[in-house]
């Protein structure tokens, strides 16, 4: 009877264990996906949309300018343009969104990376390099999580830049 009362308190100690395990794996995965879909918040333009409902979705504008009318010559009509995500609004002659387009932006971060890239060729390293791929998923895991808790914090939401995987450090 003893064997019997002693195997039933391992199995439910066993159980309890696999309970809370399965139950912390379900809070981090139910943590990684509220990352996650924070990453994805994107604020959209679309045709029709006022200034002031433009400035409210993806907040100022990085320019604002007139622009020849491609409709009517002679006429000008107002851009707002925001480099961070590369859109650009057009509004026509009534103060509506007429297009959005995708610009792309060189900014000096950017511009900086492609010259350091280009005056650094990397070498091959047998046993740094193998490593650097080999830990490449955690490291973009956690810059990942990194930008995303930034995003919840308040901070900028934008989709963070990964190094190459034979990139050092």
């Amino acid at each position: 009877m003893s064997s019997y009362v002693s195997s039933n308190v391992r199995l439910e100690n066993l159980m309890m264990t696999l309970r809370t395990f399965m139950a912390g794996t379900a809070l981090g995965v139910l943590a990684v996906c509220a990352v996650g879909c924070s990453m994805t918040k994107s604020s959209t333009l679309s045709a029709g949309m006022t200034p002031d409902q433009t400035v409210q979705a993806m907040g100022q504008p990085d320019l604002k300018d007139n622009i020849a009318d491609p409709n009517h010559s002679g006429a000008s009509v107002l851009r707002y343009v925001w480099l961070d995500s590369g859109k650009a609004a057009i509004f026509g002659s009534d103060e509506r969104v007429a297009s959005v387009q995708d610009v792309e932006t060189n900014t000096k971060q950017h511009v900086e990376q492609q010259a350091r890239a280009q005056s650094m060729p990397h070498a091959f390293d047998p046993i740094e390099t193998p490593l650097n791929y080999m830990f490449f998923p955690l490291k973009a895991a956690t810059i990942y999580f990194g930008a995303g808790v930034n995003c919840v914090g308040g901070g900028s939401c934008q989709r963070p830049e990964l190094p190459l995987p034979s990139a050092p450090g």
